[in-house]
């Protein structure tokens, strides 16, 4: 008996170290959030007394945070958002959370709720919502808020749920191992409707022997919504299937547009290099290869191409450096050897972002300014497009300088610096070759014995054919095929 009661004992005292730990983190995350606040109102109104518009002053702090803390600009952006909420509308809940009696997780539950919230209500609910949020979790606190805020001002929370509505949205990121988390904010209608229609194509458009479970079957009905076909085709493989007519008439579906670097000799089954899936980063090469059966290629090759140059212009200076476009082969082959945004920590696809010359270009003598070629070109997302222009005009304290191979030094206000190289190239042209081990569809050396029978050999270099070329390539090479 004496040794059961010493374990409980024992047991109590780690929960309460579990509840110590856990509350001084808290405290820290509190610390931290504030702390951030701070630098960003310091920069916002150094920014403003140096003339930059109120909608951006201050917006590069997120970014100066992340080069700082190695932490996602995004995160740091949420962050900043709280710690505004938190000094200026919502004190009990800063008191609370300062003190570690609530944590980051609640104080999100509890801001998320009370946004759009009117002042007096705010005034006479946050206290209340805060001192229930130190013995609730967050989505009990979510609960319990929006029923307390719903009953103090129905007409208000009709107002507020439209505001709501009008922020919806869907996003899609990278997940691990070749997947994508998508997130959405719809209309509570709307969120149920698409459930319930997810779970009835789940339930009926397959029958019972199909392997999936209903999590994968829903998941793939929503890709069948979006590819055009509308309906999920059943996979159990038996020629008796009582779905087998259903699905004999369902459409093809669309194919979308998605964007991938990948080396030669990875399409060509000689490497297993991995491949970069625009806005989701590396895939592997099986996967890599399955996208570009029904691809469009474009040749990125590792020197650029010479412009054309005209007989008033010096050899020295391309004719199309000279406008500030940049031709489409150009462009192309920037935002293929970049990959992404070249600002340190986002992981905006270079296809979305912005290209932007490294020394300004001279619209009124371009002679002068920077030319409009691969070297002096760069991704930049809108965002940090506006930081390096700002950087330019001296408004923001950062300094943004290009180095040889393409790489960026990115300085903050403080001298914090990082260097940014361009991830698309590591893709495109691997240093290291990996070797196949994945390379399905791609004839071995076991199976081509070229000597003796040609057929293999053939059938190897039409399947590579139909991975690289387009439709109307193919139909032209049979068209010779044919004549010959």
């Amino acid at each position: 008996m004496g040794d059961f009661a010493a374990e409980m004992a024992a047991d109590r005292e780690l929960v309460e170290q579990l509840r110590s730990v856990h509350s001084r983190i808290a405290a820290l995350q509190a610390e931290e959030a504030a702390l951030m606040t701070r630098l960003y109102e310091r920069r916002r109104a150094q920014q403003i007394d140096l003339g930059v518009g109120l909608l951006y002053a201050g917006e590069s702090t997120a970014t100066e945070i992340g080069v700082a803390l190695k932490m996602s600009q995004r995160s740091a952006d949420n962050l900043i958002n709280i710690g505004l909420d938190l000094e200026h509308r919502l004190p009990t809940t800063a008191e609370a959370f300062a003190a570690g009696r609530i944590d980051l997780a609640q104080v999100r539950a509890i801001r998320e709720t009370l946004t759009n919230v009117r002042g007096d209500l705010l005034t006479e609910l946050e206290p209340k919502i805060a001192v229930y949020a130190e013995d609730a979790n967050p989505q009990r606190v979510r609960r319990t808020a929006r029923r307390w805020i719903t009953e103090a001002d129905p007409e208000g929370q009709a107002v507020r749920r439209k505001e709501a509505e009008a922020e919806r949205y869907v996003s899609v990121s990278a997940a691990d191992n070749g997947t994508a988390v998508v997130d959405a904010v719809l209309p509570a209608a709307g969120g149920r409707t698409l459930y319930e229609k997810l779970r009835e194509m789940a339930c009926t458009q397959v029958c019972g022997e199909d392997p999936r479970t209903q999590n994968q079957r829903r998941a793939d009905a929503l890709v069948a919504l979006a590819d055009g076909t509308g309906r999920l085709t059943c996979q159990c493989g038996r020629e008796d299937c009582p779905r087998a007519a259903f699905d004999a008439v369902a459409p093809m579906p669309r194919k979308a547009l998605v964007q991938v670097g990948v080396s030669a000799e990875t399409l060509a089954g000689l490497q297993d290099n991995p491949a970069l899936l625009a806005g989701f980063g590396a895939i592997d090469a099986d996967l890599a290869r399955q996208i570009a059966r029904h691809a469009r290629f474009e040749i990125i090759t590792d020197t650029p191409a010479p412009e054309a140059t005209s007989a008033a212009t010096p050899a020295t200076t391309p004719t199309r450096e000279l406008v500030y476009k940049p031709t489409a082969r150009v462009a192309s082959r920037v935002r293929a050897i970049d990959g992404i945004c070249r600002a340190p920590g986002c992981q905006v696809p270079a296809a979305d972002t912005d290209l932007d010359h490294q020394d300004r270009f001279d619209h009124g003598n371009p002679d002068n300014g920077g030319p409009t070629s691969e070297h002096n070109l760069g991704a930049r997302c809108r965002r940090h497009h506006r930081l390096k222009t700002l950087a330019d005009n001296n408004r923001n304290g950062w300094k943004v300088d290009h180095l040889p191979d393409r790489e960026v030094q990115w300085t903050t206000p403080t001298g914090d610096s990082i260097t940014t190289t361009p991830e698309g190239a590591q893709f495109l042209f691997p240093s290291e070759p990996v070797p196949p081990v994945t390379a399905a569809g791609v004839p071995d050396a076991e199976t081509i014995s070229p000597f003796i029978d040609a057929g293999p050999v053939i059938d190897g270099l039409m399947e590579m054919m139909h991975v690289y070329c387009t439709p109307s390539q193919r139909k032209a090479y049979w068209r010779t095929r044919r004549a010959g």
